[in-house]
């Protein structure tokens, strides 16, 4: 009895491991596999829904990119408004006051008068509607637009504006009491009907002589219409793809602007379908107007494959503005990519599942023969084959970390097109430095930490020697090509910590932080004498003017750009060609 136990546990022995190891072993690997196949198609679910909202999160960004976009443009067109009006008034007031201390002693006052209206009756803008005017203390018309020359030699002091306000009053009053200011009013404009006023802004300045004051003024929509369209040309060019694009409507359904749809600007598309006889648009306005915006989704043609689609879109309304901006994306580019990552996922597991069941064979084979080394070389085995299966788990995270490679790619493209809209918003285009807009930040912004700190900073300013005549004699091509050299030669006198800006046609601002004005005369020297000696291309030779002034404490804005204006003026009364430098006008 005792025999055929022992035969028989040694039968057990014997062969126990060729039963119990391989069972072990199948049953192991079919673990893993279904572990492997439960881990695949958790990737596969997930793969869509996160892509998706993915897509989602980089088109709100986007729309409320273009938002922040339009709302910062919004706030700087009252600044705006001031400059052109001011920077006008300001050049004619010099006009004016040359021609009187040139002539004042050698000519009536009529002739004075008449060589004054005469010089400045030319400067109109924006097609007759901005212009320079004159009045005295009594109301009487000196120069007045084309429209409205048959009131010149006559009293408007009684004029009142669309709200009953005496306006002609107010100016004059504006005028003895400050010296210059701004006034809000309405006013009548030509081609329009006589009766009908129109908001403008307009800006006076005391003359002093024959007790006049000289003004002009802009209309409200005029530089909102501008700044609306600078606005959507910088939104179109900072398109992401042509399926992925930026379009404007109103609260009436008014179409005002789209990168991929140009054949519906400017008409109502309140009641347009899409193939579905959906009316989307409406459906645009009711998310734009509640207060937790939802997504749209219709069936549209994708510039991109000029097929029919079906499209998700966001909107959203611009605060205190009639714009809905919106932007979406299309589903089918959204699949194609899912279905690459699809194919990509699941080749990957074909590779693992083959790789599993290789490896499972192997062991299955060395187990059944060597079966007295069994235990170390399943063991050595499974740490081997626990090695790859993390291997290729971490080939699955791979993919995964593609998908977040690829989002993280698409923020940067957005992030790189909205840097490239603030660049657009403060750069001028043809010199490729600053503009008045960044430049008059920048000097208020010098001006607040020059007062805080008790520090000190200079300010020059020039402009080209001459400059009407190289455009009138050899083109406005060639005067460009000398505005970008001049900003080239200049830009080289200059240190990294300098703000240099085009502030006007061939005028330029220079702001020299912690700058000493003798080392900001040598700076000016410097400019002005490389500008001097080099030889242009097709006009030779030609010089600046600089006008120079260092921040007195408790400056303000408006008087430091009034002191090296005077400067300049200076410069170019001497004789050209030199440097300028601004006294205290408390001292003048």
């Amino acid at each position: 009895m005792k025999t055929f136990i022992d035969k028989n546990l040694v039968r057990i022995i014997a062969f126990g491991p060729f039963i119990f190891i391989p069972f072990v072993v199948i049953l192991i690997s079919s673990l893993v596999v279904y572990q492997n196949q439960r881990q695949y198609k958790y990737s596969i679910n997930d793969l869509e829904s996160s892509y998706i909202k993915t897509q989602k999160s980089l088109t709100i960004a986007r729309v409320d990119s273009a938002i922040k976009l339009v709302e910062y443009q919004h706030s700087i067109t009252e600044k705006m408004l001031q400059a052109k009006v001011k920077s006008r008034v300001d050049s004619a007031y010099l006009i004016a006051k040359n021609i009187y201390e040139q002539n004042k002693n050698f000519h009536s006052p009529k002739e004075i008068q008449k060589m004054i209206t005469d010089s400045l009756r030319p400067l109109i803008w924006n097609g007759g509607e901005s212009f320079i005017f004159i009045l005295d203390f009594n109301g009487v018309f000196y120069l007045a637009p084309s429209y409205l020359k048959y009131l010149e030699g006559e009293s408007i002091l009684n004029f009142q504006d669309a709200t009953g306000r005496y306006v002609i009053r107010e100016e004059i009053a504006l005028a003895k009491r400050s010296g210059s200011g701004y006034l809000w009013d309405t006013f009548t404009r030509p081609k329009y009907n006589p009766k009908t006023q129109f908001k403008q802004l307009a800006y006076i300045k005391n003359f002093g002589a024959f007790n006049w004051y000289i003004g002009s003024a802009e209309y409200l929509d005029t530089t909102t219409k501008e700044i609306e369209k600078s606005t959507l040309e910088v939104m179109n060019n900072s398109t992401v793809s042509d399926s992925e694009y930026f379009f404007v409507l109103d609260q009436g359904g008014n179409f005002i602007a789209s990168g991929k749809n140009p054949d519906l600007v400017g008409k109502n598309i309140l009641t347009l379908k899409d193939i579905d006889s959906k009316k989307f648009i409406q459906e645009f306005l009711n998310s734009a107007n509640s207060n937790h915006p939802y997504w749209i989704t219709y069936k549209w043609k994708n510039p991109a494959s000029q097929r029919i689609e079906l499209k998700y879109t966001h909107v959203k309304r611009v605060p205190h503005s009639t714009w809905i901006i919106g932007s979406g994306f299309y589903m089918e580019a959204c699949n194609k990519i899912i279905a690459v990552k699809k194919k990509e996922l699941y080749q990957a597991n074909q590779q693992q599942l083959r790789n599993i069941i290789s490896l499972s064979a192997i062991i299955l084979l060395i187990s059944v023969i060597i079966s007295s080394m069994i235990s170390k070389m399943i063991q050595r085995r499974f740490a081997k084959y626990s090695k790859m299966i993390k291997g290729k788990n971490n080939e699955l995270i791979a993919l995964n970390l593609g998908l977040e490679d690829t989002i993280k790619e698409r923020t940067t493209q957005l992030n790189e097109a909205y840097k490239k809209m603030e660049k657009i918003a403060v750069t001028d285009t043809l010199t490729n430095i600053y503009n008045r807009y960044y430049f008059n930040d920048a000097l208020q912004n010098e001006i607040h930490r020059a007062a805080r700190y008790n520090s000190f900073f200079s300010l020059l300013m020039f402009d080209i020697d001459h400059f009407k005549m190289v455009n009138d004699t050899y083109g406005h091509d060639v005067g460009d090509q000398v505005l970008v050299t001049v900003v080239t030669l200049a830009a080289s006198c200059l240190r990294e910590s300098d703000i240099f800006a085009r502030v006007g046609g061939e005028e330029f601002m220079i702001i020299l932080p912690q700058t000493s004005l003798n080392f900001a005369i040598e700076i000016g020297e410097r400019i002005r004498r490389t500008i001097d000696d080099y030889t242009f291309n097709t006009i030779g030779h030609t010089t600046i003017s600089l006008g120079l002034v260092v921040y007195e404490a408790n400056e303000t804005f408006e008087r430091i750009l009034k002191r090296v204006d005077m400067a300049l003026y200076e410069a170019k009364n001497n004789g050209r060609n030199q440097l300028a430098i601004g006294m205290d006008m408390n001292h003048d």
